[in-house]
């Protein structure tokens, strides 16, 4: 190798504390690190390497470097690193080492079976330097247990200072990042700074119009990397820059997201940088991309965490979950860029307005009733509500304006005429009792749980659930509502037609939010995000809704044929059971052949059996029929979650709907109720953006001041949405245009996983969210 002090190459950081700096290294400092990357390493001629890390920085060239000079060769993965195809690799023997850094180790460790056997054939691995646990280490040496296991702490500046041999090492020093290596030496500073000394420190930078020098006169670069020596061996603890001092206390931000990221199962997962707090000097700021979390969660590790470290912060701890987090290329997480980002965010947060909430008299009659309704529709004195092609959450708004200004509906009032309507019993009859459908006092019901699920308000349940049971309110609603139309007509528009209403809110939100952040992203306004992997969003993606539109889409396809359309006419129950089953083994055996895990199941084909059972649950018409579908929907769902509290509540939820389908409440009750439950679909396109705010305004969470401004906003969002509704399609009739039918659909809540998961106005995309 060349020995010479000429320049040879200049490198350029990884720029995680700001803009890259170009280091100068002469043929000596690469060929010092090479021969103590051969020695420690035991490399021969042998070695086949999966370099998992870029080659454009010190750490991967590095690699190249080594492998080259002893003979060996060296495989770059066109796509980066990719643990199945390094397990593939590793098994058929076209490689034998890796060399990784800890960010992606820990994703090995997350999912050991990919490597499985194959770890065994891992001869030599070098891990770069960023922090990691003794059990981290460990878990990796059980991972690779025939490899030379090498962990170096470096920078480009002084590549390979120290190398700790974790295959070796005792697990009382595996905290540490190991020892020097030939001439080179390590010491800590008064302040605290690891200083470095030896041939592989380069001795100068680019500047802007000559060379820096970096040394000082004694040949010691100092770094910005805090540290301390035991027994000989370094330990790093962390950067001089990333230390957060909250009220006095100082606190390493890399063993903090350690202790988070394992109290939440995500290693490697949490970042943790400082953020400006007038009272304290420097709050916490705690960011992750697992959509699976929601803030809450979050927020609750993390101050559990700080009470570890005997801090306990208050309002000055701040937690994100967010749809990526910006890092290098080596995996390093770019704290100053979070940092920054908060500061504006702080800047920009203001208290928005709510928008007035419309009020609109109603027509004096119950014909004019339909006719505002229904806009730029024919209306006849023989239509009804079925006929007009209604569907539940139409039910729900229907039933308010129409109780609000006539008094109480008479039950079976949606098959009614406009004639029988203006003749019922009911008319001009306000206050007191009504009846209130436990369609909608369940939808309102699990819409909160939801909700209040979300925000840790409180947990309903710890197997989850309602949102399986918001899916059977939508098979409910189509056999319920939509069916009798179709039966009659032989078209299936009406159900497209409720699609389309989905559709165009969720589109719009979507649109406004990606607007907002000035990111576009395709698949999301295509309505196709469920089928993708979540975390590559950035900004909202609704994918309840998205599967929503598709299982009443897969529902329109199976019944827009004649010969099933007869089939359903002669025996809807057997029908209903029948697909029920149908897509019960459907899901199981698609699951066999594709598993949805990494997307949640977030896809129709796992979901469309709780649409065939909320369609024998609308079947349902005698005593035994609905003990039988009772029978049948409680195997069904017992099959899917198990004697969990999950099943209680789907099973609750259902014996409610076949044998209490109507209960008198006070009329201020049933009012509340069919509000919540007839603006559930804008509670979900909004609520997550209401916790943000909330987090904003008051520093932390406040999961009852939330649940309650996130059902008030829903609902002003709702009618808000409804006038400009009627106002856009009354301009349209005005121009001769017909109007789209119909109002607004179902659109259930859905729940996280993760998970949904939120998020926030801005940058940060709609809360994950999953069953």
């Amino acid at each position: 190798m060349i020995h010479d002090e000429m320049p040879a190459q200049v490198t350029y950081t990884s720029g995680t504390e700001g803009k890259p700096k170009g280091i100068v290294l002469t043929y000596a400092n690469i060929a010092d690190a090479v021969e103590r990357i051969i020695s420690q390493m035991e490399l021969t001629a042998d070695v086949r390497e999966y370099i998992g890390v870029p080659v454009t920085y010190s750490f991967g060239i590095g690699r190249v470097r080594a492998v080259s000079a002893v003979g060996g060769r060296s495989y770059l993965p066109p796509r980066g690193f990719d643990p199945l195809e390094l397990s593939r690799m590793l098994g058929s023997g076209e490689v034998n080492a890796l060399s990784a850094v800890p960010t992606l180790l820990r994703i090995l460790l997350k999912a050991r079976a990919v490597i499985g056997d194959a770890g065994k054939n891992l001869r030599w691995l070098e891990i770069g330097s960023q922090h990691m646990t003794g059990a981290e280490k460990r878990g990796i040496r059980e991972l690779f247990p025939n490899a030379r296991i090498v962990q170096h702490y470096g920078l480009t500046e002084a590549s390979r200072s120290t190398f700790l041999q974790i295959s070796e090492a005792d697990d009382e020093v595996l905290e540490s990042v190991g020892v020097t290596v030939g001439a080179g030496e390590v010491a800590i500073s008064a302040e605290g700074k690891i200083r470095i000394r030896g041939p592989h420190v380069a001795r100068w930078r680019v500047g802007a119009d000559a060379l820096i020098g970096m040394c000082d006169p004694d040949g010691w670069l100092e770094t910005g990397d805090v540290g301390h020596i035991k027994d000989g061996y370094l330990y790093y603890d962390g950067r001089a820059d990333d230390l957060i001092n909250t009220g006095g206390v100082k606190i390493n931000p890399d063993m903090l997201e350690a202790r988070i990221g394992e109290l939440l199962d995500q290693a490697g997962r949490i970042v943790v940088t400082k953020v400006p707090d007038t009272l304290r000097g420097e709050g916490i700021l705690v960011a992750t991309d697992v959509a699976a979390l929601s803030v809450n969660q979050l927020y609750s590790a993390s101050a559990e965490a700080l009470k570890e470290f005997g801090v306990v912060v208050g309002d000055a701890l701040h937690v994100r979950v967010l749809s990526t987090l910006k890092r290098t290329a080596t995996g390093k997480p770019m704290r100053r860029v979070l940092t920054d980002e908060f500061i504006e965010e702080s800047k920009a947060a203001g208290v928005g307005t709510a928008a007035d909430r419309a009020v609109e008299a109603w027509p004096c009659d119950v014909e004019n009733f339909f006719r505002e309704f229904f806009p730029g529709r024919r209306i006849r004195r023989s239509d009804s509500f079925e006929s007009m092609g209604g569907d539940s959450l139409s039910y729900i708004q229907f039933s308010l304006g129409f109780e609000g200004r006539f008094g109480t509906l008479p039950g079976g009032w949606e098959s009614l005429t406009i004639e029988q309507l203006e003749d019922s019993p009911g008319i001009g009859q306000k206050g007191g009792w009504l009846n209130l459908d436990a369609a909608i006092l369940t939808r309102a019901f699990f819409m909160i749980c939801i909700v209040a699920l979300h925000f840790d308000t409180f947990v309903y349940s710890k197997n989850w659930g309602a949102a399986y049971f918001l899916f059977m309110l939508c098979g409910y609603s189509i056999m319920r509502f939509q069916w009798p139309e179709i039966s009659r007509t032989g078209k299936v528009s009406t159900i497209f037609g409720t699609a389309l209403n989905v559709a165009i809110p969720t589109v719009l939100v979507t649109g406004a939010m990606q607007i907002w952040s000035r990111t576009f992203e395709l698949k999301p306004l295509l309505l196709i995000s469920n089928w993708f992997d979540p975390h590559q969003y950035q900004v909202a993606y609704y994918y309840f809704a998205e599967i929503y539109i598709q299982l009443i889409i897969i529902v329109s396809a199976i019944i827009s044929f004649p010969a099933i359309r007869k089939f359903i006419k002669i025996n809807p129950i057997t029908f209903c059971v029948i697909f029920l089953v149908s897509a019960t083994v459907v899901s199981a055996v698609s699951e066999k052949i594709w598993d949805t895990t990494y997307i949640y199941h977030r896809t129709p084909i796992w979901y469309l059996w709780t649409v065939a059972a909320g369609m024998l649950m609308a079947s349902a018409h005698d005593v035994r029929s609905r003990v039988l579908a009772m029978a049948i929907v409680s195997v069904a769902v017992v099959e899917h979650h198990g004697f969990t509290s999950a099943s209680a509540y789907i099973s609750g939820g259902s014996a409610l709907l076949l044998f209490g389908t109507s209960i008198r409440v006070p009329s201020a009750a049933k009012l509340m109720i069919s509000e919540i439950a007839g603006s559930s679909m804008f509670m979900y396109l909004s609520h997550c953006q209401v916790w943000s705010l909330v987090m904003r305004l008051f520093h932390g969470p406040r999961p009852w001041i939330a649940l309650n401004v996130a059902i008030g906003v829903g609902i002003v969002f709702a009618h808000s949405y409804h006038w400009i509704e009627r106002k856009v399609r009354a301009f349209l009739i005005s121009r001769g245009e017909e109007g789209a039918a119909g109002t607004l659909p179902d659109a259930h809540l859905h729940e996280r996983s993760i998970e949904g998961r939120k998020r926030a106005v801005g940058n940060q995309p709609a809360h994950a969210i999953h069953s």
